[in-house]
Parts: C-alpha cells; sequence; structure tokens
C-alpha cells in the first residue's frame, strides 16, 4: 500500500467512527432536544419552587413579568407535576425546597427516560 492509499484509507475509516460516534451520541441523549428541554424544564422548576418558598406564587403572569416564556412554564410546571409538587390546579403539595430539589431530581431522570411520562403531564392543549 503506498501513502495515498493508506491515507484514503484512515480519512474512510475517519469518517466511519465520526458517524459511529455521532449515533451513540444521539443515543444516550446528549445532543438531543428533549434532553434540553427537560434539563431547562429543570432549571426552570427550581427557579419556581424558590419563588414559592419565598413566599411568592409562581403564576404565569409572574413568570411572564420574569421573562418566561409559555412553553418553558408549561415545562417547568410538567416537570413539578411529575415530580408531585404540584399536584392540583395551582396546589403546592411540598413547599421545603430541599424534597422539591430530591423530587425534582427524580422526575428529571424519569423524564429523561421516557419522554412520554414528561408529555403526559402536560397541559391538554399541547
Amino acid at each position: 500500500m503506498n501513502t495515498e492509499q493508506q491515507l484514503r484509507y484512515l480519512e474512510l475509516e475517519n469518517t466511519k467512527l465520526r458517524a459511529e460516534a455521532a449515533q451513540l451520541r444521539k443515543k444516550i441523549g446528549e445532543n438531543s432536544r428533549h434532553t434540553r428541554r427537560v434539563n431547562r424544564a429543570y432549571d426552570d422548576a427550581l427557579l419556581m419552587a424558590m419563588w414559592r418558598a419565598g413566599g411568592i406564587i409562581p403564576s404565569r403572569n409572574y413568570t411572564k413579568l420574569q421573562g418566561m416564556s409559555q412553553n418553558r412554564f408549561q415545562n417547568a410546571i410538567a416537570l413539578l407535576r411529575m415530580a408531585r409538587v404540584v399536584t392540583r390546579h395551582r396546589f403546592w403539595a411540598v413547599k421545603d425546597l430541599a424534597i422539591v430539589e430530591q423530587r425534582l431530581e427524580t422526575a428529571r431522570q424519569k423524564a429523561l427516560n421516557d419522554a412520554d411520562l414528561f408529555f403526559l403531564r402536560h397541559s391538554r392543549h399541547r
């Protein structure tokens, strides 16, 4: 094998390895849209829980004033419902921040593993 053939062979092998790495990253969800959505919802849900622990009721209007979009609000509420922190309309079953954080972490792992569980907690018109 001459140097040009060897170079071409290595380029093909490099291309195959890059494609395989991309598939593996996609499989573990590293670059997935759903993963980014759930992680953002986790951050927003924690922020809303901090507001609630501080005595502020995080309504849609209040979160809108703070710059949170409708989709981010709905995703955060869905994660809070999944964690059983918000159980009914505007009813916070748990207000202790440490417990909320533990429940949200568990809910985040479940939402990452099964997207359908997360979307079942969304509002009905979603």
